[in-house]
This record gives structure tokens, sequence and C-alpha cells, in this order.
């Protein structure tokens, strides 16, 4: 799966996945939706031209989506190789406690990408709520599934303009006594938490319904980047 050297439980070696959970620090990120740069501008050309993001406060992706990494996600999301979901729990950890550091935040506030209705009655099992199911439970974090989602539509079968478009209209907050049951008080600071971002759509449109809600500061951490 990685670089080809045997391993047991997970699909990566050693080296592979000490690489993968230990998130190096990157400067080379654009500062609004976290895609590599090739340039020494701090934004990138999609951002300074056709910009998506305006509501969210950073984005931060762990992994570019390609070569064997990409196979790993198809592994984790297609195969259902769920014992992939601690490895990525514990990536998402990290970088969540480095950004819990250098930001001030005494307790994070994850708020997972929702899946689309009846997904996990099909399926049995949403990769996202998985992944938070073991960011609470092994590292004490607090997870408030706040957010739904209203179309049924897969986001991937769509072209960039339609994602786009579908998004804006495809979240919202639960129901206000739902809500209320995670927060019982508004929280100035929370991080959506996804896979793969691809536009940044899905990740926008989430902000801006949480930052409606109250909620100040609105950062993103996902697995994966479409650079």
């Amino acid at each position: 799966m990685c670089c080809g050297r045997p391993t047991f439980f997970v699909p990566m070696c050693k080296d592979c996945l000490k690489g993968f959970t230990e998130i190096s620090p990157e400067s080379s990120n654009c500062k609004i939706c976290g895609k590599p740069l090739i340039s020494e501008n701090d934004v990138c050309t999609g951002c300074r031209t056709a910009p998506v993001i305006s509501s969210l406060d950073g984005v931060f992706a762990l992994h570019t989506y390609r070569l064997w990494k990409k196979n790993l996600l198809f592994s984790w999301k297609t195969e259902e190789k769920r014992v992939l979901s601690p490895v990525f729990a514990r990536a998402v950890w990290n970088k969540l406690s480095t950004l819990q550091e250098q930001n001030g935040i005494l307790e994070p506030v994850i708020i997972p990408i929702p899946p689309r209705p009846g997904k996990i009655k099909k399926k049995g099992w949403d990769q996202i709520e998985e992944l938070c199911f073991y960011l609470k439970n092994l590292y004490g974090v607090n997870v408030c599934p706040v957010l739904k989602r209203l179309s049924v539509r897969q986001q991937k079968k769509l072209d960039r303009l339609h994602r786009m478009e579908q998004a804006k209209m495809s979240y919202s907050m639960q129901k206000e006594r739902i809500v209320r049951r995670y927060f019982k008080q508004i929280p100035e600071t929370v991080f959506l938490v996804d896979d793969v971002m691809t536009t940044g759509s899905t990740l926008e449109a989430c902000a801006r319904s949480l930052k409606a809600y109250g909620i100040k500061t609105v950062y993103a951490i996902t697995l994966f980047i479409v650079d």
C-alpha cells in the first residue's frame, strides 16, 4: 500500500505510519484554503481569482490526495478497511493538539461533516462519524454533531460549479433542542472535520451555518486535500 514493505494490522509499514500520523509543520500552503502553493505568494491562484472560501478562518489539510495516500482513502471509505479509523484519528488528534496550543484553546470542539441522509442505514457506518468516535473515546475530544445534511446526492458525482451550488443549500444546523444538547453555551471556536477537501464548498457551507448561529471562529481539519 505504501512503500511496499510488509506490515501487520494496517496497510502501512512502520515508517510510513509514523510519517502519516506525525504531521510536520507546513509553511507553503495557501493561508485561505490550505492547498499546497507553487509560488511564493501566501494565497493560491484559485483563492485570488475565483475564491470559494470566505467564512472559514483556516483549513488544515494533513496530506495531499495523491499516490499511495489516495489508495489509502479508497481502502478506508470504499473497501471499508475500518482498521484505518484509529490511524486517521491519531493524525487528526496530533494536528488538533498543535492548533489548540498555538491558538490557546482550552477545550477544542469538533464538529463532524454530516453524512447523506440514509447513508448509515444503507452502508452500516459513516467514516467521519467513526473518526470522531475515536477522537472522543481515545483522546477525550468534545465532539458535537450539530450539523445536518439535507441533500442525498453525492458531491463526488458533480463538477466544480455544481458542487458549489449544491453545497450552499445542503447543510444547516440541527433542530435547536439537539444543538442545545451539545452546546450548553455557544463556543467561540470550533473545528470542522472531514476526510477530503476538493473545492472547499462543503466546508464553506458548513462554516457559514455555524457562524450564522453565533460561532466566531471556524477552522477545518481534513485528512486529504485535492491540489
